[in-house]
């Protein structure tokens, strides 16, 4: 069982820490502009989360491109942590929004160097990359309950800013524990020839069409997702624990299946679990947009959607890429994500702003943007092929130096 791995297991520690610190800094974020930073306007709580994703959809790339070329995939964890402990420091500290873009624009320099580095170190030499991918989730998964549930309960009692400053312990914690447990794992060198920059791999089979259908649903579930604290409290009278309880739910269960998700996409292949990923989150879109009550709206925020869409995405980048230019893949994928991050947020703010005055129609905005994705994902079904024709073909997870492998 990959979990149960030492050198694997100490990566899943490291990132269950950081997501707990995610988790605790990133539900509330646009009520505390909001509300402690007086700033009432959406677009400009909008503009407050674009900015920093927009840094990490350019940064995540030089530190993929760095991490492939210098064969190291530790060290920019470490500065990934380190990125995020600082910015939560500060957050506690600002008094404006002008404080906060700043200090938000500088640690996602660092902090975006976190994420796909850990992910291509799980599935370096690995044939079972859906099942560790999987497990992973679960770890962050794991992190993210405690940190909604903790926050949740704490934020009407200690208020936002000390939570922050637990926030940065943790991110501390994470970057210790990395510097005691994780080894990094040689990958092979290839023919400089064959080597890809990002252009190249975009041109790989179904690269460019599974980045597209990241960012469009990440777009937006992100377009929701900013304002999630502002429409269950403000719109619909529920409570601020609600908020996180909204998310320790969707994590708990998350934790409970995303290892068995992670094998059933080694099973089955990641892009049918993509499909199915992507036509949940259009049926969620829909009711998230019509419910009345605080309750229901828990619940729905609470289905277990992220794991299967999580996993499936970044196994199948996992598959299309080399070794060498593992790195590259997931911080494409990663990439995209933050597209969706800083777009869907902007999107959101001038929907809500401008036109509905208000938040929870903004999930239609979702729903179209989720029906794009999922029509890239069933468009990728092409890239099957029938056991029968594949069945002298590498096993799942063997592939030459271009990343050559079996999707089905």
């Amino acid at each position: 069982m990959a979990f149960l791995n030492r050198s694997i297991a100490s990566v899943y520690v490291a990132y269950a820490l950081q997501a707990t610190a995610q988790a605790i800094s990133w539900q509330y974020v646009t009520y505390f502009i909001k509300h402690d930073l007086a700033t009432s306007s959406f677009l400009e709580q909008s503009v407050a989360l674009a900015l920093p994703a927009i840094v990490i959809m350019i940064m995540t790339n030089v530190w993929g491109s760095l991490s492939d070329r210098w064969k190291k995939r530790k060290m920019f964890m470490m500065i990934g942590f380190a990125g995020y402990a600082i910015t939560f420091l500060f957050y506690a500290l600002v008094v404006d929004i002008i404080q906060y873009m700043a200090v938000a624009g500088l640690g996602a320099m660092f902090s975006s160097a976190a994420l796909p580095m850990g992910q291509a170190h799980l599935t370096t030499n690995a044939p079972n990359k859906g099942e560790r991918l999987g497990y992973f989730v679960a770890a962050q998964s794991a992190g993210y309950f405690s940190g909604s549930f903790i926050s949740g309960v704490l934020y009407d009692i200690i208020g936002m800013r000390v939570l922050f400053i637990v926030a940065a312990v943790l991110s501390l914690g994470a970057i210790v524990s990395s510097a005691a447990l994780i080894h990094d794992i040689a990958f092979n060198d290839v023919d400089k020839s064959v080597r890809r920059g990002f252009r190249g791999l975009l041109r790989k089979g179904g690269m460019s069409r599974l980045t597209a259908a990241v960012a469009f649903s990440q777009i937006g579930m992100n377009t929701v997702s900013a304002f999630l604290a502002i429409m269950i409290v403000d719109e619909l009278g529920g409570s601020t624990a609600f908020v996180g309880y909204a998310n320790a739910g969707a994590t708990l269960i998350a934790v409970a299946i995303t290892g068995q998700v992670g094998k059933i996409v080694d099973k089955s292949g990641p892009i049918k679990v993509l499909i199915l990923a992507y036509a949940s989150y259009v049926a969620f879109a829909f009711l998230f947009g019509i419910v009345t009550d605080p309750v229901i709206a828990v619940l729905l925020w609470a289905l277990p959607i992220y794991p299967l869409s999580a996993t499936a995405t970044t196994t199948l980048a996992a598959h299309i890429s080399g070794e060498d230019e593992r790195g590259r893949a997931m911080s494409l994928i990663y990439g995209a994500q933050n597209a969706g991050g800083w777009i869907g947020p902007l999107i959101g703010g001038i929907f809500a702003e401008y036109v509905f005055l208000t938040v929870q129609p903004l999930s239609f905005i979702n729903m179209l943007f989720n029906v794009i994705a999922l029509l890239l994902a069933v468009s990728l079904l092409g890239m099957q092929r029938p056991r029968s024709q594949t069945e002298n073909t590498p096993a799942m997870g063997s592939e030459t130096s271009t990343g050559t492998a079996e999707l089905e």
